[in-house]
């Protein structure tokens, strides 16, 4: 197969029976682990760990993604509690038997240019890559409004300066239409990088629309994707309902217009 899909459950419920339910319902078999039970994933205990991965597994889900949220602090923070962190996130990851972490690439103060601050976010992205690689995991830097990386320009020179196997890129559609990014050269530019696509779209003077609503190109980027050969995951984010800085919220029949927003796009593709 040349594409998998995921989704952030806890966008459909933070119940994970009504995750399973619904994920299962809408013919999705993975799960970008985010939050369960109100928590954020990075704040399960051992015993949770045990139990949400073992009620995931009997139901035949299995994990994608430890969606950690890690980097979205602002540059000028201490750094040395992120690695700590990443450590922790590496273990989640072993824990529910994936080995890929979502990142970000640090919020830039509002009235400061993300130039001054280059230099260290690029340091800081090199060290958790090779934290990562130390710890047998893989990142995948999401492109994230606010943050260094928030268009293109600025995510293709953090890809290229870390040059890594085991660092890769998230490409979210409405977050670069947030930013005022133009979606067929952010493409063209950071596909290479490229190994999930996370399943939003965003319309100017609406919001956050399904998948293929909004100005993202998303029919166009994917046919291109899928046309050349591209693998990898189709992650839904869809954010429907409420989008927040470290989640978002959808619910079971928004999500369930997401997914079929998504499965009808893939036909119209062509995509197998």
């Amino acid at each position: 197969m040349p594409y998998r899909i995921s989704a952030f459950a806890d966008e459909i419920s933070p119940d994970i029976q009504i995750q399973m339910d619904h994920l299962l319902e809408n013919g999705v078999n993975f799960c970008a682990l985010r939050g369960a039970n109100k928590k954020n994933v990075m704040e399960f205990e051992d015993f949770q760990i045990k139990l949400i991965k073992q009620q995931f597994h009997n139901r035949g889900v299995r994990f994608t993604c430890i969606g950690s949220p890690i980097g979205k602090i602002q540059i000028t923070d201490p750094f040395e509690p992120e690695i700590e962190r990443l450590k922790k996130a590496a273990k989640l990851a072993q824990a529910f038997e994936t080995r890929v972490i979502r990142v970000f690439s640090f919020y830039i103060p509002k009235d400061e240019k993300p130039a001054k601050h280059a230099a260290e976010v690029l340091k800081r992205m090199k060290a958790l890559a090779d934290v990562a690689a130390a710890e047998g995991v893989n990142l995948e830097l999401e492109n994230e409004k606010g943050i260094y990386g928030d268009i293109a320009d600025r995510q293709l020179e953090i890809l290229d300066y870390v040059n890594s196997k085991n660092f890769r890129a998230a490409f979210d559609f409405a977050n670069f239409v947030e930013c005022d990014q133009d979606l067929p050269t952010a493409w063209s530019m950071l596909k290479k990088y490229v190994v999930d696509f996370h399943i939003k779209d965003f319309k100017k003077g609406v919001g956050v629309t399904p998948i293929g609503e909004g100005d993202g190109h998303a029919k166009e980027i994917m046919q291109d994707a899928f046309a050349n050969g591209w693998a990898g995951l189709l992650t839904l984010e869809p954010h429907l309902s409420a989008a927040g800085q470290f989640s978002g919220y959808s619910g079971p029949d928004l999500f369930k217009k997401a997914v079929n927003a998504l499965k009808t796009l893939l036909t119209e593709i062509g995509a197998k």
